[in-house]
């Protein structure tokens, strides 16, 4: 049984209750898929990694803390938003395969870290651009991906995202402000 079969009987049982998180999960998975076919990364892991990114969405503080460290669960009460994504990864390691590019690109699918790899990238950019999500931002990011342009991608990503947070009246995480940091120079560099 391929690790994607598994992840999709696992994600489907426990999200049943959850049909529009289910269309998510399935779009940003098709997207993994075209986009790993297009980078030449292991397929079943790009779409068992896809599958499993939002596994822990709904899921309680009280089950985190079976899995995370004390500093992650600290992290998550001011983060709230990293909360699945830790959860999930650590579930993927239990319950599918304790692949660590795998874990690592779960764990921090919310908005990447520095010096990802490109599964990492992949599932990253792949929960923000999925076709179910249809605000403009997201179709302007798409169109940059599928022309591409897999950095950039990411890098105008974090930008709106940082800025819609802020427009929220919520901090960036520090992490995020790395990475932006590190597409910034990545992008600027390509021009000198």
């Amino acid at each position: 049984m391929q690790l994607s079969d598994k992840a999709l009987k696992l994600v489907s049982d426990h999200l049943k209750d959850h049909q529009k998180r289910l269309t998510h999960i399935l779009g940003v998975c098709e997207m993994a898929e075209t986009l790993a076919l297009r980078y030449n990364v292991d397929l079943d892991l790009a779409k068992s990694s896809a599958l499993m990114h939002d596994y822990s969405k709904y899921d309680s503080y009280e089950e985190a803390s079976k899995y995370l460290t004390k500093e992650e669960l600290e992290e998550c009460y001011k983060y709230p938003f990293m909360l699945h994504a830790y959860l999930s990864a650590y579930k993927y390691k239990e319950l599918i395969s304790d692949n660590k590019d795998s874990f690592n690109a779960i764990y921090n699918h919310v908005f990447g870290r520095p010096n990802m790899s490109i599964l990492e990238k992949i599932i990253m950019i792949s929960d923000y651009t999925e076709k179910n999500r249809t605000y403009p931002d997201c179709i302007e990011v798409r169109k940059i991906l599928l022309d591409g342009d897999l950095d950039l991608a990411i890098y105008e990503s974090l930008v709106r995202t940082i800025k819609h947070c802020e427009g929220e009246g919520k901090v960036a995480h520090p992490r995020q402000l790395e990475v932006l940091k590190e597409y910034e120079e990545r992008i600027k560099n390509r021009w000198i």
